[in-house]
């Protein structure tokens, strides 16, 4: 799992302090920051916060 890319990724959102990575795929990966569950995936750098109400994921604009 390459738990730094995923970091460097998350920081360039303004994530910071990662814990409970999962694998979804070859190339999607999650993170809790702060009780919220992020998904990134790996080959685009693209980051998607995901919605505990609606259950779906919304993609985040870079910072």
């Amino acid at each position: 799992m390459p738990k730094k890319l995923i970091r460097e990724i998350a920081a360039s959102y303004g994530y910071q302090r990662l814990r409970n990575y999962r694998q979804w795929d070859d190339v999607h990966f999650s993170a809790e920051v702060n009780g919220v569950v992020i998904v990134v995936n790996i080959e685009s750098g693209e980051l998607y916060e995901r919605n505990p109400f609606t259950k779906k994921l919304m993609k985040q604009e870079e910072n």
